[in-house]
């Protein structure tokens, strides 16, 4: 069964997020809950995206992701190439209510990111339902009509 997302916005300021994995995805993600000011960890075996390492007011471990991990956290990414060890990443938070994104898959997860458009009048997400080259093309398009 398909998951259906109830569109919402939410302030993440100074809640923990944990991302496992930090790869080309990992650190998208990473940069949007920075952004936001969430206060991130990232858990990995290795740093395979070398911008992680100019990120600053993130947690780095090098390691492996262990349940206590996940002790008050709010928002998990389960941002792996394994997609088994993500589906068991969100079974986990989902069995705990932690919200968990998982970039390989677009049921194993109980929340998306959307594709952020900004300006001073106007915050609009947008998803293509698990799409991201959707969700970007949508974006543009708008932001077309909205600077007009």
């Amino acid at each position: 069964m398909e998951n259906r997302f109830f569109p919402l916005f939410v302030n993440i300021t100074g809640k923990k997020a944990l991302v496992v994995g930090a790869g080309k995805i990992a650190i998208r993600k990473v940069e949007t809950l920075i952004e936001y000011g969430a206060r991130v960890s990232v858990i990995t075996r290795e740093i395979k995206e070398e911008r992680f390492l100019s990120l600053e007011n993130i947690d780095i471990k090098i390691g492996e992701f262990d349940e206590t991990l996940l002790d008050d956290v709010f928002i998990v990414v389960a941002a792996t190439d394994n997609s088994e060890f993500n589906r068991y990443i969100y079974e986990l938070c989902n069995s705990k209510n932690i919200l968990v994104n998982s970039i390989t898959s677009k049921d194993s997860m109980n929340c998306r990111f959307a594709s952020i458009l900004e300006t001073e009048e106007y915050q609009i997400g947008i998803s293509a339902k698990g799409n991201p080259t959707k969700s970007k093309a949508l974006k543009n398009r708008l932001l077309t009509i909205i600077d007009k």
